[in-house]
């Protein structure tokens, strides 16, 4: 299940293929179907040693973590969640990026509600900094800067699906939201990464 925000709250709770009907919401590139299957692979008739072993260890990774398969996105958020409301002052939205380095964070409003996300490139846009110090600010609070609408997915999202959204939509990180209209969680490019990586059934399972 997806969701949008933007400054006015939720406008839209459905699936992935409802979420593609939305207007305003469009994909800025495409998927391109896959020439064949990872299935549909056929090992080269001459390998290396070393690519044996390759091969051979990887299998035994995926067979030792065959009971850590996971699929749904609050099996790969970060949680709890860093928020600022709309109305944070920008240099307090700036140094807070700083402390926790990180690049984006989401944005609410007063009744806590999302509302829109907020990019570290887009404040530096309005600051000008001379040795580390903030010395001019040409936007008062986040809700000048937010980028909205917003994309989120819920706790039980199938990974897959979000990887899609993120990419379709050029997307750094997608918020996860439950259907109270709250932060619960946020997956980032990054945690798509590890997860890959970690779990390679991930990878193999559709």
């Amino acid at each position: 299940m997806f969701a949008v925000y933007n400054e006015q709250g939720r406008t839209f709770r459905s699936t992935l293929e409802d979420l593609y009907l939305v207007k305003g919401i469009r994909p800025v590139r495409g998927v391109k179907r896959a020439a064949h299957s990872i299935g549909d692979e056929k090992e080269p008739t001459a390998l290396s040693y070393y690519n044996k072993e390759a091969i051979r260890a990887y299998k035994e990774v995926i067979q030792a973590k065959h009971d850590e398969v996971i699929s749904h996105a609050y099996q790969i958020m970060k949680r709890p969640v860093i928020s600022v409301f709309d109305t944070t002052p920008i240099t307090d939205c700036y140094i807070l990026l700083a402390e926790k380095s990180i690049r984006q964070v989401p944005v609410t409003n007063s009744q806590n509600i999302p509302v829109g996300l907020i990019r570290k490139e887009k404040i530096l846009e309005k600051l000008i900094i001379e040795d580390n110090e903030i010395r001019e600010v040409k936007a008062s609070s986040v809700r000048e800067l937010m980028d909205y609408p917003i994309i989120t997915a819920d706790p039980l999202s199938d990974i897959r699906r979000v990887a899609k959204i993120m990419y379709e939509h050029d997307l750094n990180c997608i918020p996860i939201t439950n259907e109270a209209d709250m932060f619960v969680g946020i997956i980032t490019r990054t945690d798509l990464i590890y997860a890959i990586s970690n779990f390679p059934g991930l990878t193999l399972m559709a």
